[in-house]
């Protein structure tokens, strides 16, 4: 893309490490992307009299570990296109990116590549699509083998345009730049089957869209015929059915970027199907924590932008990448973060060429930029135009029934959300002298990446790191020691497990009063907690790093005897409810953060937490930061009292998907319920006919059904199978090498955290032994 739209001079290649969207080291080393890279380039379609369009482009990576890379992506992009590999066809990561995207409402096509591989095979793999993304792909090109020429076996050479109708042919071996175009004509005399098929394909395109679209349905009333029906009517049907983002409908291409075929259409497809921001519903926002909801108003002159991603870079000091969702964003711009409740300034932007930044004078609305000089913003915050009194300003309600007027300090644009953390390993500085270094390098890493966790074990002292996988860690590792220069060492990576209290009715509830001087001023307050195991958590209960704490107020009245009359106990004037509730949730959860028993966090407990205003308030003394104390020295206590030394632990169970070949899935099958332990859920990829779970009716789906295949299609024994099982994370570890041993390395897999499960005594034993290193 880069290439032909003129940004770089040549084509870089994943094999020798010369791309320019996969710049760090370690992504060279590994042939894979680790981080999303950003740029921006002008792109002018092919079609007559058309402007020129800036795209801004983030690429994403593949790998599970860095999901919460795509996650963050995703939330601030308008379209994207989903790459698929011609031989693989839909694999179980492709899914799982596309129900993120499904999440977010963002509109997509489908770009089939590597069709000249040997085995690829396009129409299965537009079954697969309705299959396993769960919408109609509407195929707007099919792909044209041609022979070489040698004597040898038909190559991929181009593609015929089914809502042009034009063929695109590329020479064999160039750089891509040149295209020999045709018409129907020409197809017609030269590759008459293939002619066919394409008319077919025009048929079932616009049967289709007009099940979606009345104004393609009058056209087609007005014309008689499918072939008549003009290029920009299927383009703005195509385009209205995209624009939904729901994934029904699915603009299907093809191409084969290593032989440098297909990729100009493509970018012509982004112009025509997918949005600009213009073309993006209004923007959720909420307000006062998420009391209020509606929608952002854009405007030119409030700034209010997303930062979606902070790197550290050595020269340029924290980067932070921002989408602006209103106004334009100038250099030197107050700024107010309504996340930290701090202001800031944007002394420089800049546009980011994947490593490469070029200064700017703005950012404006829609764009993607970063900002230089931020010292706080994080992954999440919004920022919004500082006002003079930004940090004063409260919603009030207009009139007595009038809608509350919000001030933009409160607001918030939807935050990413973060996966929770299954693997971990301690990290130590390699000298005392080192260990405020180690904690600034901590602090920096987490700012970019919030899907790790730090925390310190207060027993050991020892500092935790916590990642999704094992290879996310080693990565991060990397980060540390040779890009921020923290001179450390990472222990064993393990298994984060959690924690939880017996089965049984709930405990008594235990009072802890906190008593303490800070800084000369005495503070004190008092609660009482109670905790309750729970096996299974409704549906819409609100829960808190999977537990669910309460609080209850507890008023009481008391009668004079003189005159008889009653004084009920009310909570008083100068203290917030709301602001109390939320400190003393906070305290629980900060004690729930580490279990009595070996100090993983506790799961799938009821806390509640109970509150006497007649005895647990001491006056002006009892702050929220006195309630939040009282409520961690209360829920801790309580644990240990109902774990009685006795360690319930749970372990990360997780969703794997196996993708291997058909003569193999036997092998697959008994490893997993067998040596692992696992659970084999369902077994699919033998009958894509079936449709699996799809909600769509293969039956009806046009997919091209004569020889459009590579060369060497594969044997019944080599067809994709795929394998889905729950199985214990402890379990996975070093599975990838097990795998590829038993499957001559074409074996693959994914999986995903599906919950926690409580263990049985055997296998808690060897954990306990493992952890305590017993």
């Amino acid at each position: 893309m880069l290439y032909y739209s003129g940004f770089t001079r040549r084509i870089g290649e994943v094999d020798e490490g010369s791309t320019v969207m996969d710049y760090l080291p370690a992504e060279r080393a590994r042939g894979i992307t680790i981080t999303s890279a950003a740029i921006t380039f002008s792109w002018t379609p092919s079609t007559p009299d058309s402007s020129p369009h800036t795209i801004n482009l983030i690429d994403t990576p593949g790998h599970a570990d860095f999901t919460f890379e795509v996650e963050r992506s995703i939330r601030v992009l308008d379209g994207a296109v989903t790459i698929l590999d011609g031989v693989a066809g839909v694999e179980a990561q492709t899914e799982k990116v596309w129900r993120q995207a499904e999440r977010y409402n963002i509109p997509r096509i489908v770009f089939i590549n590597k069709l000249d591989r040997i085995g690829a095979r396009f129409g299965p793999t537009v079954k697969e699509i309705a299959a396993k993304l769960n919408g109609w792909p509407a195929v707007c090109q099919l792909p044209i083998y041609e022979n070489d020429g040698k004597g040898g076996e038909d190559v991929f050479r181009g593609l015929v345009d089914v809502v042009d109708q034009r063929i695109f042919m590329w020479p064999l071996g160039g750089d891509g730049q040149k295209i020999d175009l045709h018409d129907y004509a020409w197809l017609e005399t030269n590759k008459p089957e293939l002619h066919a098929e394409a008319l077919t394909a025009r048929i079932a395109l616009v049967e289709l869209l007009s099940e979606y679209d009345e104004d393609l349905v009058e056209v087609f009333l007005e014309l008689g015929d499918h072939h008549l029906i003009q290029a920009t009517d299927i383009k703005k049907s195509l385009r209205k059915a995209t624009l939904k983002g729901d994934g029904r409908i699915i603009p299907v291409l093809c191409g084969a970027s290593f032989r440098n075929v297909g990729v100009q259409p493509l970018l012509d497809a982004v112009i025509d199907f997918l949005p600009s921001p213009l073309d993006r519903p209004p923007v959720e926002v909420s307000y006062d924590r998420g009391k209020h909801r509606g929608f952002l108003e854009v405007t030119d002159d409030k700034v209010c932008a997303l930062a979606f991603k902070v790197v550290n870079d050595p020269k340029r000091g924290a980067m932070v990448y921002v989408r602006v969702y209103s106004g334009t964003l100038t250099r030197a711009h107050q700024l107010y973060n309504t996340n930290l409740c701090e202001k800031e300034r944007a002394q420089r932007l800049v546009r980011m060429y994947a490593d490469e930044a070029v200064d700017i004078a703005e950012i404006p609305t829609g764009h993607i930029g970063v900002i230089i000089g931020l010292k706080h913003a994080r992954t999440g915050d919004t920022l919004v135009s500082e006002t003079p009194r930004a940090h004063k300003q409260k919603h009030h309600k207009h009139g007595k029934n009038g809608p509350p007027i919000l001030s933009t300090e409160s607001l918030q644009l939807r935050p990413i959300e973060i996966p929770p953390p299954v693997f971990f390993a301690s990290i130590e500085p390699l000298s005392l002298s080192e260990q405020k270094p180690l904690e600034e390098a901590l602090a920096m890493l987490l700012r970019e990446d919030p899907s790790l966790h730090i925390s310190v074990d207060e027993d050991s002292g020892q500092t935790l790191i916590s990642g999704m996988g094992e290879l996310h860690l080693e990565i991060s590792r990397d980060r540390l020691v040779n890009d921020l220069k923290a001179k450390a060492e990472m222990g064993r990576i393990l298994i984060s497990y959690r924690e939880t209290v017996p089965p049984g009715p709930a405990s008594e509830y235990t009072r802890k009063v906190f008593d303490k001087e800070v800084a000369g001023k005495r503070i004190a307050a008092a609660c009482a907690v109670s905790v309750e195991a729970i096996d299974i958590i409704s549906p819409g209960e609100a829960t808190v790093d999977g537990n669910i704490v309460s609080v209850v107020f507890e008023t009481s009245s008391t009668t004079d005897p003189e005159n008889g009359q009653v004084t009920e106990t009310r909570m008083p004037k100068w203290m917030d409810e709301a602001a109390l509730q939320e400190a003393l949730i906070g305290g629980a959860t900060a004690a729930l953060g580490r279990g009595p028993a070996l100090g993983f966090p506790v799961r799938n407990t009821r806390v509640r937490i109970k509150v006497d205003l007649a005895q647990d308030i001491f006056g002006q003394e009892s702050t929220l930061a006195a309630f939040a104390s009282a409520a961690r020295l209360a829920t801790t206590a309580v644990l240990r009292e109902a774990a009685a030394g006795e360690s319930i632990l749970m372990e990360p169970v997780m969703d794997v998907v196996v993708t291997c070949d058909q003569k193999h899935i036997g092998q697959v099958v008994a490893d997993i319920s067998g040596a692992r332990g696992g659970h084999v859920l369902e077994l699919g990829g033998l009958d894509i006919e079936a449709g699996e779970d799809s909600e769509i009716n293969l039956s009806k789906v046009y997919a091209p059904g004569m020889k459009m295949s590579a060369a060497g299609a594969r044997d019944e024994g080599s067809r994709k199978r795929t394998v889905r099982a729950r199985v214990p994370l402890k379990e996975m570890v070093g599975y990838l090498k097990h795998l590829r041993s038993f499957t001559a390395g074409r074996g693959t897999f994914v999986m995903e955290l599906e919950g926690w499960e409580k263990m049985n005594g055997n296998r808690a034993k060897d954990v306990l032994q493992e952890v305590r290193g017993g």
